[in-house]
């Protein structure tokens, strides 16, 4: 985790100063496009900060109110970040819209000079968060790799515009940033959703898990087997495990082996198994119904 938060924080500081520098030629130019692009950087720099207080949040440990811990922060952060990526993306569509027909006039070197600045500044941050498996972190890379696109796109408007003067590649590009963000936006909120549904993880199908339980030697049969995550790096299970009439020490270590197999085969962190008489489960009193626990 404290890795984590350096990264973030390197982020958030690089991404400050492309801020800086690209409010700054947005001025100069009068650009809709990199406007656009900046209004991204100032979301990220937004979305960084709100991952940092959240990866610091998981870091508490669980209280007796809080038995989890906070790790759920980082899922509500995520979620925050898709949110303001859409709203980012429907203003500079709009913006874009309204300009049309206007004819406005854009100075196109300053708007070169700064996206180059921004681009190089956006692909320091994406190559430093790709490879990480936060669900903050994730959701800070698309951001990243999102201006980088976008910044790519203003530095061709701009050469377009300084040969051609065509402020409508201007609004044209904006556009694409907003689709840009947009399909950022859906990832992030995808998997956030995903989490706070408590949906089981990619991989941990509950036919496989059953499977892999089943074929452990002393298991009966399994049922009534919930999956979810509490974050992104968190997955946990519950399950009902039928065997033969067993010792509780004998009970004890077969949750174990089911246990390890879980986390090796599944990356489950923590399973809770109740051990029940073959024959005499409660899927045979037809008492394994979530609504009558």
């Amino acid at each position: 985790m404290d890795g984590e938060i350096k990264q973030l924080r390197i982020a958030f500081l690089v991404t400050f100063l492309v801020l800086v520098i690209q409010l700054a030629g947005w001025y100069y130019s009068n650009s809709l496009a990199l406007l656009g692009d900046t209004g991204h950087v100032f979301s990220d720099m937004l979305s960084l900060g709100v991952s940092m207080a959240a990866v610091w949040l998981a870091l508490r440990a669980p209280s007796s109110r809080y038995t989890f811990g906070l790790h759920r922060a980082e899922v509500f952060s995520a979620f925050f970040n898709g949110v303001l990526l859409v709203l980012m993306a429907l203003l500079i569509a709009y913006e874009a819209l309204l300009r049309i027909g206007t004819g406005y006039s854009i100075n196109s070197l300053p708007m070169l000079v700064t996206s180059l600045i921004g681009l190089a500044g956006n692909v320091y941050v994406a190559y430093a968060l790709q490879h990480e498996e936060n669900l903050n972190i994730q959701s800070a890379f698309p951001h990243a790799a999102g201006d980088a696109l976008s910044s790519v796109g203003v530095i061709l408007a701009a050469v377009l515009i300084f040969f051609t003067g065509q402020y409508l590649i201007d609004i044209a590009v904006s556009l694409l940033i907003a689709g840009i963000i947009l399909f950022s936006a859906y990832t992030v909120l995808r998997n956030s959703l995903s989490i706070l549904l408590e949906s089981a993880p990619h991989g941990a199908d509950i036919e496989k898990i059953a499977s892999a339980v089943r074929s452990i030697k002393g298991v009966r049969g399994v049922h009534d087997i919930h999956v979810w995550r509490t974050c992104s790096e968190l997955c946990f299970a519950m399950m009902h495990v039928e065997t033969n009439n067993i010792s509780l020490l004998e009970a004890s270590r077969l949750s174990k082996r089911i246990e390890e197999k879980l986390k090796r085969d599944f990356g489950i962190c923590h399973a809770t198994i109740q051990i029940e008489p073959y024959g005499a489960s409660c899927e045979s009193r037809g008492a394994c119904k979530v609504s009558k626990h």
